[in-house]
């Protein structure tokens, strides 16, 4: 099932990552992640460190899990756009079509619960610094997040022009 959060008062804004990937920390870890169509805004930006491989320019950065939750723990940041795909194994490069994307990509509305990358055991969507959307393979992962942010609703298809 895909989940989104888009009006809660749970967080202080609804890409807080650091926030949002609590209730799996342990599973975070033992990811393999890419990040992809990232556009970030540093909250803490007098700050130094920590943030080297988030890098605007790039099309995919890859980060081992704790290399990600280190700075998601570690810095205030917030993301506009970006996908976040962990997965068991090392992402190999990816052809420019298999990248995965938010902006403009209506199969995120019409079809709410495919993985943007079929590999990905969680991914999670910032959209427009305004959704969260989150996705898992393992049922008791995304029941424990549920139980943490309440506010989350099923991600429902919705017609093409919606997206």
């Amino acid at each position: 099932m895909t989940l989104i959060l888009d009006d809660t008062k749970q967080l202080e804004f609804h890409t807080d990552l650091s926030k949002i990937t609590e209730p799996f920390k342990e599973e975070l870890k033992s990811l393999n992640w890419i990040l992809t169509n990232q556009e970030f805004t540093l909250l803490d930006y007098n700050d130094k460190g920590l943030v080297e491989k988030l890098d605007h320019e790039s099309e995919i950065i890859h980060f081992s899990g704790q290399e990600l939750l280190t700075i998601l723990e570690n810095r205030k940041i917030q993301f506009i756009w970006g996908v976040f795909c962990g997965t068991k194994n090392k992402i190999e490069k990816l052809n420019h079509d298999q990248i995965p994307y938010a902006d403009m990509n209506s199969e995120i509305w019409t079809k709410p619960d495919k993985f943007l990358l079929p590999d990905s055991e969680i991914e999670i969507i910032c959209f427009d610094s305004s959704y969260t959307i989150i996705k898992f393979k393992d049922i008791e992962l995304e029941k424990c997040w549920k139980t943490k942010f309440k506010d989350a609703k099923k991600l429902k298809k919705t017609q093409a022009n919606n997206g």
